[in-house]
């Protein structure tokens, strides 16, 4: 943002950002907490219809589909018109939408076609949200506080995904799915609300002097008193890509660690449900922490690195339950440390005016890689064994991950791009 260099100005300018920081993580928490209640919700009430694997797996594909078509196109949606006004829009459309739902089955409706309709809606609508909440972090938050306040929205987005998934299954038992699509239409309403109070984009006051690419501060100082915009030719799509392939390792993980223990490991649902819970914890703990790992290492390693760690510990998980048990919140932990680093490190990249666009990209390339990364690997699992899924899942999100670090890395022998790439993960 462009801002006047007097006190009064900028002092008036961190109370906004901090006012908007305060308001966004809440309303993701909100958020997030709804739509697990409702995948989940909808998932029980597609089996007991139909009684069959496949009819839940279609409710997940019909999630799918709509955000890896529409993402780009709504990308370039965000970047032309005002990003709060189309949060706010997605959030009410997708209220109409959870609450249709219900109606729908209380007017006689088939509870399959209405589930897979309602999801499907809600899902175009998440293609909306998406790249313009990340656009409008991008907008509103200032780069020096970029990794501290995605630390936070991590936390919030999966303590939301956590408590939900852990409740969703006895709140279903004990009231059935209709008030758990009613909640999350409400969750809808407000995140609006809240998005509401971000308010407006303030108008620029002032407009600072051309920056020297080799001199300019770009996203590295607090004492900047204008954002210059990033060097033209940094690497954006494969600091997306690298952003959003950690998508690949939660939803091959999530498709084959039911199997895992209940046909591998011989185990009850019981443990499945430890091992959520272990996950999550980790998960908190590294965004927990990420300020202290930020403040020692520069962003792209940590981003790096915590892929690659990560992924050497999934090898262990297939070995036993208890080597699954110790291994998994470890495993969340570092996780959580690349996830955080990469998605600051795209954001302090992308220019405010494209950040729709990139977002929207990033949403959707990670969730092609993951859909078609789960049925290939589902398809091993079956042929060969669960254990080999996992392997094979590890190697590739490494190859994956090195072969876009050692293309970024090129970027960095330019010395605008290094000062963003070689920049402190904080």
């Amino acid at each position: 943002m462009l801002i006047d260099g007097s006190p009064a100005i900028r002092a008036a300018t961190a109370r906004r950002t901090r006012l908007t920081e305060w308001l966004l993580v809440p309303a993701a928490f909100v958020t997030t907490a709804g739509n697990a209640f409702q995948i989940t919700a909808a998932a029980i009430l597609v089996f007991r219809a139909e009684s069959t694997t496949l009819a839940v797996g279609w409710l997940f594909i019909a999630v799918s589909v709509p955000q890896v078509a529409l993402a780009l196109i709504f990308g370039r949606l965000v970047d032309r018109y005002d990003r709060r006004k189309l949060c706010i829009t997605a959030d009410l459309v997708g209220a109409a939408c959870a609450v249709a739902l219900p109606l729908w089955l209380w007017m006689g409706g088939a509870a399959t076609l209405g589930s897979y309709l309602a999801n499907f809606l809600l899902a175009a609508t998440t293609a909306l949200f998406m790249p313009a909440s990340n656009a409008l972090i991008k907008e509103r938050v200032a780069d020096e506080r970029l990794g501290k306040f995605n630390s936070h929205y991590e936390m919030a987005t999966n303590a939301g995904m956590l408590l939900a998934s852990a409740g969703a299954g006895f709140l279903v038992l004990a009231f059935g799915p209709t008030p758990l699509f009613m909640f999350n239409s409400l969750t809808f309403v407000a995140s609006a609300v809240l998005t509401w109070f971000v308010g407006p984009k303030p108008a620029a006051t002032g407009a600072p002097a051309a920056p020297d690419v080799e001199t300019a501060p770009a996203v590295l100082t607090e004492a900047a008193p204008a954002e210059p915009a990033p060097p033209a030719d940094l690497p954006i799509r494969r600091l997306a890509m690298l952003y959003s392939s950690g998508n690949i390792g939660t939803m091959v993980s999530n498709a084959l660690l039911t199997v895992l223990i209940l046909q591998t490991f011989n185990k009850g649902p019981g443990l499945l449900g430890i091992v959520d819970a272990l996950a999550g914890v980790g998960f908190l703990i590294g965004a927990a922490t990420y300020g202290w790992f930020a403040k020692r290492t520069r962003g792209l390693t940590l981003a790096v690195l915590g892929a690659i760690a990560c992924n050497l510990l999934v090898l262990l998980e297939p070995l036993h339950y208890i080597a699954l048990i110790c291994a998994m919140p470890l495993a969340a932990l570092c996780f959580a440390l690349a996830r955080i680093s990469a998605r600051t490190l795209l954001m302090r990249a992308s220019p405010p005016e494209r950040a729709g666009r990139i977002f929207g990209f990033a949403q959707a390339s990670g969730l092609a890689m993951g859909i078609t990364t789960t049925v290939v690997l589902s398809l091993l699992a079956d042929a060969w064994s669960v254990p080999a899924a996992f392997w094979t899942l590890s190697a590739v999100v490494i190859a994956v991950v090195s072969v876009l670090y050692l293309s970024i890395v090129r970027a960095a022998a330019r010395p605008a791009t290094a000062k963003i790439l070689e920049a402190s993960a904080a």
